[in-house]
């Protein structure tokens, strides 16, 4: 039986008034070429910059673009639920608003909307990325093999979730939000496969994640999962609800 198609995809940006534009031109481009139905909800996470007149702008330009407006800060765990609450196609994914990945990785994740469950991407150029990331990645990597009994190769790449299993997750805000989805998901026997993209060099070496406070959290969610589905052996059931109806009220096109 062929799955249902469409998909939302959730566009974070904390003052990223430079690569905003370009980020969603990518992903609309993308989507365009492999997609019938889509949508693009930019999630302006309290952006102190020109981010929000960039996301006001595009939503007048694409009818596709929906955007919505933390007033604070609230991080990209907060903006995935944000999000996730308002998607209205069965798939969904998070494409950082900084640029961070190559169209041609938006193309092979794209086309297998509708044919799989779950696709769960890996770096094919992680060196595009600085050293202490990809320690990050390595052993963010090597600890979700651990929990999940499954031998993904990245654990802190691109994703397309179903929506209606990865509405019934816990709620996490943190920047841990997508190790708890992914672990529980996987967890829960929910079928993925993998494809490989490609990072954007960074102009800046500038990165939000290697934060103390970030780096923490990240931890405490990977030891709450180890100790859920290791320790206490937890069983995964998702109950069985529809897929998010798609109400088409305007064309997609620009």
């Amino acid at each position: 039986m062929r799955m249902a198609t469409g998909l939302t995809v959730l566009v974070p940006a904390w003052n990223e008034e430079r690569r905003l534009a370009v980020t969603v031109a990518t992903v609309i481009a993308a989507a365009r070429r492999h997609l019938s139905d889509f949508e693009v909800i930019i999630i302006d996470d309290g952006s102190t910059d020109g981010t929000s007149k960039v996301a006001a702008q595009l939503a007048a330009r694409f009818s596709c673009v929906s955007v919505i407006r933390h007033t604070t800060n609230l991080g990209v765990g907060a903006a995935f639920h944000s999000g996730l609450t308002r998607a209205r196609f069965p798939s969904l994914t998070l494409v950082p608003g900084d640029n961070a990945f190559h169209e041609s990785g938006l193309d092979a994740v794209f086309s297998l909307v509708g044919k799989v469950e779950m696709v769960v991407t890996y770096r094919a150029n992680p060196r595009a990325r600085s050293p202490m990331r990809r320690l990050l990645s390595i052993c963010c990597t090597q600890a979700m093999r651990v929990v999940t009994g499954k031998p993904i190769r990245d654990a802190h790449s691109l994703y397309v979730f179903p929506v209606a299993q990865a509405r019934q997750v816990r709620r996490n805000t943190g920047y841990g939000y997508h190790i708890e989805t992914l672990s529980t998901l996987l967890r829960g026997g929910v079928e993925y496969t993998e494809v490989a993209v490609q990072l954007n060099p960074r102009p800046d070496s500038s990165s939000k994640v290697m934060r103390l406070g970030v780096l923490a959290r990240l931890m405490a969610t990977m030891t709450r999962q180890f100790f859920r589905f290791v320790v206490l052996r937890e069983q995964v059931r998702f109950a069985s609800v529809p897929a998010p109806s798609i109400v088409r009220t305007q064309p997609i096109a620009a």
